[in-house]
């Protein structure tokens, strides 16, 4: 009897152990992802204009931006789709890439990161913009990446936004896809530039051939492209990634992006 309330009173001391410890993990979850969002909630407000008539929109980006480039100089751009949870800065560090991975915007540990410009771009000229972010369960940062998997969300998130300091960008979506970076010949993230119609055309056909459906929209030769990277736990040995291929429009074609904000 006593090695029987031996067993038991140390399986209740177990059991216990694993839920207080399950409690404060989650507290603590729950309190990091309030302060990500929390963090990025402040850059934001850094964004809205201050004029007495908040009908006005500002005129340049960099006058939109420069709070939060003051902020940190790291800073290159602004990611948006509208109606979702994906708004937030972009930043990069060439000198060492991943440095965001697991940082926010003032450079502290953050489980949430920002998301950061591949290293090789340049966010003046390069042909193909390359961004990365994490694939939050809690459906913030990159998630919305993966949610093109379904048609219909696409249907209804045709358009992305990305600004710099230069410029107010509008994309409309190309393409997206799974893929497992262990076992694929296709390397999207070695392409941010195209020497000729060859190269581009060739990215633009590989992407294709893995997409998850077809959009009917397709890029040209001289088109401004902007590639999407999350992680998707599809694929073993966190190979996964689920990718979204967008191409810049012109001016003309603002007004429907901006229809759907």
């Amino acid at each position: 009897m006593k090695n029987k309330n031996f067993i038991l009173n140390t399986l209740i001391v177990i059991f216990a152990s694993v839920a207080i410890f399950s409690g404060v993990k989650l507290l603590s979850l729950q309190k990091e992802a309030k302060k990500s969002a929390d963090d990025f909630n402040k850059l934001e407000q850094l964004t809205k204009s201050n004029k007495e008539n908040e009908n006005l929109k500002y005129t340049t980006s960099a006058e939109k931006y420069t709070g939060v480039y003051e902020m940190n100089k790291h800073f290159v751009g602004w990611i948006t789709i509208p109606e979702s949870p994906l708004n937030y800065p972009v930043v990069q560090t060439k000198d060492s890439p991943e440095y965001y991975l697991r940082r926010n915007f003032n450079g502290e540990y953050s489980f949430y990161g920002v998301p950061f410009l591949d290293y090789k771009c340049d966010i003046d000229s390069s042909d193909n913009t390359i961004i990365y972010g994490h694939n939050m369960k809690n459906k913030t940062m990159f998630s919305a990446v993966e949610s093109y998997a379904d048609k219909d969300y696409w249907k209804e998130h045709k358009y992305i936004g990305f600004d710099t300091m230069d410029d107010f960008g509008v994309y409309e979506v190309v393409t997206s896809f799974r893929i497992d970076t262990a076992n694929s010949n296709f390397y999207y993230t070695e392409s941010t530039d195209f020497a000729n119609a060859d190269e581009f055309n060739n990215y633009i056909a590989n992407a294709k051939s893995l997409e998850t459906y077809s959009t009917g929209v397709t890029a040209h030769y001289g088109d401004k492209l902007l590639t999407l990277s999350t992680c998707e736990y599809t694929y073993p040995d966190g190979a996964g990634r689920y990718v979204l291929i967008a191409k810049k429009i012109s001016n003309e074609d603002i007004s429907t992006f901006n229809s759907e904000k």
